[in-house]
């Protein structure tokens, strides 16, 4: 009798597991055959430039100021700062005996001079004429006011500058630069000289583990 209710309990269980898989199972299915089908979209087109032309760490689509110098510090819109920097700016002409002719080695100083004009609009230059103190003091006026016309010469009828912007002053040999009686003083004071002092915006760098700091 017992083994009889045995095999009978053992046969119900079974039948309830199977009942079970089954319910189980069909909700599983029912489960997985409602879900939403989800749709692989398309590989999205990039619209921005991510190109760093000017390699300042700044992308092309945000970059609100191009070329700008290598290693400068700049800010999340790719523009740097600049800090004034006066610097001088001096030519000094040398010429022959009562000669107003430009010597050979002028045109690089010249040219120097012609570009800090056009690159600062509101300098203006003062040029000055010189000579040695051999001869007389009317004939060394009109060599030194000839000399500094020369050069004004050059700077507006070749580069352009503006006359009003070029003013010129013979000094004879007023103003001597070498004294005494030699061969050497008299070349030294033949000569003609603009001195300007300009400013002049140099570009913030970064500060990196290379940079060298300057003491006094």
């Amino acid at each position: 009798m017992s083994k009889y209710l045995s095999i009978n309990c053992e046969s119900k269980f079974a039948t309830a597991l199977r009942r079970m898989i089954i319910v189980f199972s069909t909700v599983l299915i029912t489960s997985c055959a409602q879900s939403d089908i989800i749709m692989q979209e398309d590989t999205v087109v990039q619209t921005h430039n991510l190109d760093d032309y000017d390699h300042d760490g700044v992308i092309e689509a945000r970059d609100k100021c191009d070329g700008t110098v290598l290693g400068a510090s700049i800010d999340n819109a790719g523009c740097g700062s600049q800090t004034p920097s006066t610097e001088p700016l001096k030519i000094n002409l040398k010429f022959a005996n009562n000669s107003y002719s430009l010597p050979n080695n002028a045109d690089e100083q010249i040219r120097k001079l012609a570009e800090l004009l056009k690159n600062t609009p509101n300098l203006q230059v003062n040029i000055e004429g010189h000579t040695s103190n051999v001869g007389g003091i009317a004939l060394n006026q009109q060599l030194s006011d000839k000399r500094a016309k020369i050069l004004a010469a050059v700077l507006i009828n070749d580069y352009n500058i503006p006359p009003e912007r070029v003013s010129t002053i013979g000094y004879g040999f007023e103003k001597l630069e070498a004294k005494g009686d030699t061969d050497e003083a008299h070349a030294a004071n033949r000569r003609t000289m603009a001195e300007l002092t300009h400013v002049k915006y140099v570009d913030d760098m970064k500060w990196t583990i290379y940079t060298v700091v300057e003491t006094l």
